[in-house]
């Protein structure tokens, strides 16, 4: 009885230390009226969800299918609204997602420049536009 009450609370510690050490997860869905780059793929408009952890940020489409899973770094610096922000970086007509606020955490996930938005900078010798979407309402 001693061992099997000691493995319980073993255990207990355990999922205690699992939960606490895992970083926390935070989504945003917003409804992205014009299509845009994401790293070096293209997606259309339409509505999408994102998540990110502490590196990681994942972007699913309206179905739920995850479409995109990349690193990110973190950041901070920006007022975040109550209902979060998605950030666009705009050349002219492309665009590219370049930040996730979300209102439950204190910094933000920023993407990396991809090859292609590097390209798009550098060749229109334009400076980035932002462009930010706040979260619907909504929620899938």
């Amino acid at each position: 009885m001693k061992k099997q009450g000691l493995q319980i609370v073993s255990l207990c510690l355990f999922a205690t230390l699992a939960l606490s050490s895992a970083p926390a997860q935070s989504r945003i869905t917003v409804k992205v009226p014009f299509a845009f780059n994401v790293s070096d793929q293209s997606f259309p408009a339409g509505q999408y969800s994102l998540f990110s952890s502490r590196d990681h940020l994942t972007l699913q489409n309206s179905t739920g299918a995850a479409v995109f899973f990349g690193i990110v770094n973190s950041v901070s610096g920006r007022h975040v609204s109550e209902r979060g922000e998605v950030i666009f970086h705009c050349y002219e007509e492309r665009c590219f997602l370049s930040e996730l606020w979300v209102p439950t955490r204190e910094n933000g996930s920023q993407l990396l420049l991809s090859k292609t938005e590097k390209e798009w900078a550098k060749n229109r010798k334009l400076k980035a536009n932002d462009f930010a979407l706040l979260e619907v309402s909504g929620k899938q």
